[in-house]
Order: structure tokens, then C-alpha cells, then sequence
């Protein structure tokens, strides 16, 4: 495994944060699903981040990764170094690779 990558266990490494996948399909529950990069992968979604609307404007409220992910990455890199590495990930996918304006929502007149 290379330095700083985590895999998925349906064998995909992911090396950087902008590999993965986002979908908005749970708008109701503003909630944004973190997808493995492969297409074929058996577990497809791996995690999440959740939002509110406060005065129409998105503000995050939490990310995570599934269990499963975690844990399989835990076995192979070690629980600090998995977490460190996932932590990482999930920030710089809130910071960095989220497009937050796209999710204010219209005023209404």
C-alpha cells in the first residue's frame, strides 16, 4: 500500500481525497454519500457528511466513514495510521472538494 493511501475492500486504493465519488441524493436529510471511485465496488457507498440550512445556507454538521471501510483499513495500516489517514481524507473532502454554494437553496419570494 502505498504511503497515505487507504483501500476500499473491494481491493480499490485511494490515495487522495478527490478520488472519491459524492453524491447529493438525500436531500431531505442533507445528507452527502461518500462513494468508492470504483464502479464495480460491492459496497459502493462508505461513508457520508451531513449538513444543516441555517438561514438557506448549508453548515456542516459531521462526516464519517462506515465501519466496514474503517475497519478494513485498520487491518491493513494499523489503527493510528488508518485513522489519521481517513480523518485526513474526510476534511480535506469537506474543505476542499465540496462545492458548498451549489447546495444554498433559492429564497423564495
Amino acid at each position: 500500500m502505498s504511503e497515505g493511501a487507504v483501500q476500499c475492500p473491494c481491493g480499490r486504493y485511494i490515495a487522495n481525497a478527490s478520488e472519491y465519488k459524492m453524491i447529493f441524493l438525500k436531500k431531505e436529510l442533507n445528507e452527502i454519500d461518500i462513494l468508492c471511485p470504483n464502479d464495480n465496488c460491492y459496497l459502493r457507498e462508505l461513508g457520508y457528511i451531513r449538513f444543516e440550512m441555517k438561514e438557506g445556507k448549508p453548515v456542516f454538521k459531521e462526516a464519517t466513514f462506515y465501519p466496514p471501510f474503517v475497519t478494513w483499513n485498520v487491518s491493513q495500516l494499523g489503527k493510528e495510521n488508518a485513522n489519521k489517514h481517513l480523518k485526513d481524507m474526510l476534511r480535506e473532502i469537506v474543505t476542499k472538494h465540496i462545492t458548498w454554494d451549489l447546495l444554498v437553496k433559492p429564497e423564495t419570494k
